[in-house]
């Protein structure tokens, strides 16, 4: 099995239990670079990776199949962890090298811890309250929507769907027992903690 960890934005403090534990319990540890690695050290060794910041879309590809094939060794022989800042699922790391084991070993099982994202860090920080709906962005083109109080989950995919939007999921409860998931049919209605995930199909 394979984890990928959240460590938050760099306080040890807003590391969450679950990452502390899971740290804890795996029994090897990667991250991308030093400041992740000393998150992690009170907790396990971390086993450093290279992820040079190059533009060369071949030797990337290169590095992240080289580093795949590392963590998905220690992965299928006990349960592995690849550490990184922020949230391991938003503009992530973690995000390349899990599409890379994905495609090249299907049978690891992998699954995500979540962690305080540089939004919440920001809002914090800056002393900004997030009260209206905002935009985050790398600069790459927009093709994936959150919607939040998604109380009319099938109503919402149908305006999307004029925008572009192509796939849809509804999570209901979202990490906590009652957690619902939905893929493919939406209900008419859903309750006021749901939210939608729409994708526009990916290359467009």
């Amino acid at each position: 099995m394979l984890i990928g960890i959240s460590l938050g934005p760099g306080d040890p403090e807003l590391l969450t239990l679950k990452a502390a534990a899971a740290l804890k319990s795996c029994s090897r540890v990667f991250v991308p670079g030093e400041m992740a690695a000393g998150l992690v050290r009170p907790y396990a060794a971390p086993e450093m990776l290279d992820f040079p910041m190059i533009e060369d879309p071949a030797e990337l590809e290169r590095i992240w199949k080289d580093n795949a094939a590392i963590v998905a060794a220690a992965a299928a022989s006990g349960c592995a962890a690849f550490a990184c800042i922020g949230d391991v699922n938003t503009f992530s790391t973690f995000s390349h090298l899990e599409r890379m084991i994905r495609e090249n070993y299907a049978e690891i099982e992998i699954q995500t811890i979540p962690g305080v994202g540089v939004v919440p860090a920001l809002a914090s920080r800056f002393a900004s309250p997030l009260e209206g709906s905002f935009a985050v962005s790398d600069g790459s083109p927009l093709d994936t929507l959150i919607r939040i109080k998604a109380t009319r989950p099938k109503e919402m995919a149908r305006e999307l769907r004029q925008r572009g939007f192509e796939e849809f999921v509804l999570g209901r409860m979202l990490c906590t027992p009652e957690e619902r998931i939905i893929r493919g049919e939406l209900p008419e209605r859903s309750d006021y903690f749901s939210v939608l995930l729409a994708r526009k199909a990916r290359g467009r």
